[in-house]
């Protein structure tokens, strides 16, 4: 098995990405897809620990992904929390392939 990826550093590489994935969209109130360069990135806001429509829509990329043969790599991903909240309880961390997606600080 071949593992190859775009380009690295070159014009063409987010071009590729963006043509190859310009078909998974996702916009709501509380959720929305950014895509910059070759890169994406899954917003979503949780209040009241609702957070099911967020991890909804990250299986939704990771199955839409599989499906057009585009390999994820896990250990380059990070998830980002930004709670306003006084108590703060660790969220437990998003699962992807059978590996958990690290958790970063603001």
């Amino acid at each position: 098995m071949t593992n190859t990826g775009a380009p690295q550093g070159t014009v063409l590489s987010p071009f590729l990405f963006t043509t190859y994935t310009a078909d998974f969209q996702y916009h709501s109130e509380t959720c929305h897809l950014q895509k910059y360069s070759d890169d994406t990135v899954i917003v979503g806001c949780v209040e009241n620990g609702q957070e099911d429509e967020y991890r909804d829509l990250v299986k939704s990329f990771v199955r839409w992904s599989r499906e057009n043969l585009l390999q994820l790599n896990v250990t380059k991903m990070k998830e980002m929390v930004v709670e306003f909240r006084k108590s703060k309880s660790p969220p437990s961390p998003v699962c992807i392939s059978g590996k958990d997606v690290e958790i970063v600080s603001s």
